[in-house]
């Protein structure tokens, strides 16, 4: 079994799975739902780690038809953590450990970019999204955003860490609240159309067919829609002299420029607001203040 097949297991159960003690021995579970029979994503993995049987549909109202791989013997559980133990993160290496009392073969990760991205599409196989947003600014139009939610007791989730850093980018937000039962969770996300066409180039190899239909539909979307004109017409030409209001902008200065740091990049970068017009425009509004 190759080292990647094995990654990206390992990345979609630290996704979907879990594994516990019950009171006839332990258990292992990864849920799937899927429209189509049993979702493809389930019969890789169960191949992968050559144990365990996958069981369905159940059928609630209402919910698309689920499906599910478990192993529930001692034997079987140790050949799964035989195989994608030393890829898991930190939490489902607990939970096995936890289940099976003993320690797990040693962490292999970080590994090879490739291993890496492999454990990531598995990870996105199982929790990640491309999604559509509205644009913040043009009424009408969408942006593409991949979208993978994670929780944890404390901190920032170990998971959502190494995706960002399979992947060289992405942001993770804030803590963000959510209804009883589902505990408070973190977001990466990656929102411009250059940056989650190159998140998709990677991930693509790894993920499966409902996640790949998924992004193809959202950047059709994307690519469908006529192009923004960048910055806004009202401003003037970007770097010109004078501004709208005729103001020579170059000598508008009372006092010499002081850059910040910012400054080295583009050292004209002070030159592109009208210091006239700015006070002009502080001076009418302290006038508009002091009126009864």
């Amino acid at each position: 079994m190759e080292n990647h097949d094995l990654a990206w297991a390992a990345g979609f159960f630290d996704g979907e799975g879990w594994a516990n003690r019950q009171r006839r021995g332990v258990n292992s579970r990864i849920n799937q739902a899927g429209l189509d029979g049993v979702p493809e994503v389930l019969t890789k993995f169960h191949r992968i780690v050559g144990v365990g049987r996958i069981h369905g549909p159940v059928i609630v109202e209402g919910r698309q038809p689920l499906y599910y791989w478990d192993a529930t013997s001692r034997p079987d559980l140790l050949q799964v953590v035989e195989r994608i133990g030393p890829w898991l993160c930190p939490v489902k290496r607990a939970e096995f450990e936890r289940t099976l009392g003993g320690p797990l073969p040693a962490q292999v990760w970080p590994g090879s970019m490739s291993e890496e991205l492999a454990w990531a599409g598995g990870f996105f196989d199982g929790e990640g999204s491309t999604c559509l947003d509205k644009h913040r600014t043009h009424a009408g139009y969408q942006v593409p955003v991949l979208y993978v939610p994670q929780s944890a007791e404390t901190g920032i989730a170990p998971e959502l860490v190494r995706l960002q850093k399979a992947l060289g980018i992405g942001t993770i937000s804030g803590l963000r609240k959510s209804k009883p039962p589902w505990k408070p969770y973190r977001r990466w996300r990656v929102f411009s159309v250059e940056k989650v066409f190159l998140a998709l180039h990677m991930l693509w190899p790894f993920i499966g067919n409902v996640k790949r239909a998924q992004a193809r539909h959202a950047m059709q979307v994307v690519l469908a829609q006529p192009d923004l004109v960048r910055g806004n017409p009202a401003f003037g030409v970007a770097g010109a002299r004078y501004c709208l209001r005729g103001h020579d902008k170059w000598n508008a200065r009372i006092r010499p420029f002081k850059g910040r740091g910012k400054n080295e990049e583009d050292p004209l970068n002070h030159f592109r607001q009208c210091m006239t017009c700015v006070r002009e425009d502080a001076r009418a509004k302290r006038t508009k203040k002091r009126r009864p």
